[in-house]
């Protein structure tokens, strides 16, 4: 039979087409593949966030974009009142929330409340079809668009409006006969709810709003590894970590719910021998049964390991002001809290990287707290040292940097270790024990802040300052200035100039070691 060339050829040219569609769908598939791999990601991930309204509390999805956190628009909106107006065009959207006007455009960073352009620093976005804006939105526009106050905290996955307070708390870990005592000072009372879930203790601290100073306590313990505050599902809870399985729990509340006293203790080694508990949940009156562990029945404890090495010590940054008192201001509406909290973010920062303290701050965000309240905080915590940091009138030098130590209305004449005033010190008076370390931390403190170029720095002082009274530490306050009507922040709200004061503190702090702190 001869060859047919149009039959065979035909077929021939046929099977090579779909030979080379084949390939080109493999080559297209591998090159789709590798970019999932290796090109950046729009979407990074997803998280909630938590709006906590005086009547409600709601949970948002939240999505982190090219690093930034933005929250979606509508759905935010409905929160707070009726949208009554929708006007979408292809690179736009002008939304009405009740009688106020509110205009974005898509990645532009800046939006228009009303007649009022706002900067944004992150761009408008639309993702998978709906408007997302930045978490600076809350601050920003939010307020002008509902008219209600509005408190958040940069970092933080939660916001409070209108007149919510939220609560906070201090924990300290002690340790005790076969185990460890957690005491939780709360700010307000609670109520709590017990419960046991993948080997942790889960405490339900009832329909209180919650700012945390800090959401994870890391311990240096044989029992305990970690105490974290979560919320991400609208539902404020403690979640305690044990180190083992098979030990128990016995918590109970104390001083009319204000405290929560939780002690984690080892079983004896056999049943017949198993003495009654000791902790706070079988004293007289208390109530509280011992809590199941969070490990199967029959699972005998461990042996703890060895303890570590002594905790680290704690320092208490103390931010003045807050809420209502807003203290100094600037010419430029610089408002004391808000820089005494920058600074303090900064202080934190600086001595967390050094990985040689734990840090306690007695003002959760843009919140409200006493004098007895912020020197409740750093006694409960421990703290080895207590620094409160303030801003305000120091002349026409700025920027400029004072130091105070407590000065006792009389004569100072507690020293400790001599009579009955070591054992009973009246809280009024109990700072004049540690008059000594404070002006050897003072000393420090200027001798490292005269270092700074350009900062005026004054020679330690003492002044009544009500701040310090009642701290069981050393206690030295900060002063930043000026911060007057007459002139402007700008020096010092430059970021250069905090890291510098921030970097001093830790460089003094660290000179204290060896000082008997």
């Amino acid at each position: 039979m001869g060859w047919h060339p149009h039959s065979d050829s035909g077929q021939d040219l046929n099977f090579q087409r779909r030979l080379l569609r084949r390939r080109h769908i493999v080559v297209v598939a591998v090159l789709v593949a590798a970019g999932w791999l290796f090109w950046p990601a729009r979407k990074l991930r997803s998280d909630n966030f938590v709006f906590y309204l005086p009547s409600a509390r709601h949970v948002l999805t939240l999505e982190v974009i090219q690093g930034t956190k933005y929250l979606p628009l509508l759905p935010m909106l409905n929160l707070f009142g009726k949208v009554s107006g929708w006007q979408e065009k292809r690179d736009s959207v002008k939304v009405k929330l009740e009688n106020t006007q509110l205009e974005l455009h898509k990645d532009a960073g800046k939006l228009r409340v009303e007649k009022t352009w706002i900067n944004l620093p992150k761009p408008v976005q639309v993702s998978n079809g709906q408007w997302v804006v930045p978490l600076d939105f809350l601050t920003s526009a939010l307020p002008r668009l509902t008219h209600q106050v509005v408190d958040y905290q940069v970092g933080t996955n939660r916001v409070f409006i209108g007149d919510v307070k939220p609560s906070s708390f201090a924990v300290r870990l002690d340790p005790i006969a076969g185990g460890a005592r957690l005491t939780v000072q709360f700010t307000d009372q609670v109520t709590v709810r017990t419960a046991s879930s993948n080997g942790k203790w889960i405490m339900f601290l009832g329909d209180r709003a919650f700012q945390p100073l800090e959401s994870a306590f890391v311990f240096q313990n044989p029992y305990l590894s970690d105490l974290r505050f979560d919320d991400q599902d609208g539902v404020p809870k403690l979640i305690l970590s044990p180190t083992s399985g098979g030990l128990n729990f016995y918590p109970s509340l104390a001083e009319g719910g204000k405290v929560l006293l939780a002690d984690v203790l080892k079983p004896p080694p056999t049943v017949a021998e198993q003495p009654q508990p000791t902790g706070p949940g079988t004293r007289a009156g208390a109530g509280a049964a011992p809590f199941p562990p969070p490990s199967p029945s029959g699972v005998t404890a461990e042996e703890p390991a060895a303890p570590p090495g002594p905790p680290l010590p704690v320092v208490a940054l103390d931010a003045g002001h807050g809420a209502e008192d807003a203290g100094a201001r600037s010419r430029d509406g610089v408002l004391e809290k808000d820089l005494a909290a920058q600074l303090v973010a900064r202080v934190r920062l600086a001595l967390l990287s050094t990985r040689k303290y734990r840090i306690v701050l007695t003002r959760p965000g843009d919140s409200e707290a006493g004098f007895e309240e912020r020197a409740t905080t750093a006694n409960l915590a421990g703290a080895a040292y207590f620094l409160p940091l303030r801003a305000g009138e120091l002349g026409a030098d700025t920027p400029r940097v004072a130091v105070y130590t407590y000065m006792p209305p009389s004569p100072a004449t507690l020293t400790p270790g001599e009579g009955p005033a070591s054992i009973f010190i009246a809280w009024s008076r109990v700072q004049e024990v540690h008059l000594d370390q404070s002006r050897q931390l003072a000393t420090n403190l200027q001798h490292q802040l005269a270092q700074i170029s350009g900062v005026t720095t004054d020679l330690p002082d003492s002044a009544p300052i009500r701040t310090l009274r009642s701290v069981n530490a050393p206690a030295v306050a900060i002063e930043i200035g000026s911060l007057s009507p007459d002139s402007d922040a700008t020096p010092l709200t430059d970021p250069g100039f905090q890291q510098r004061v921030s970097t001093a503190i830790t460089q003094a702090l660290a000179a204290m070691e060896g000082k008997g702190a």
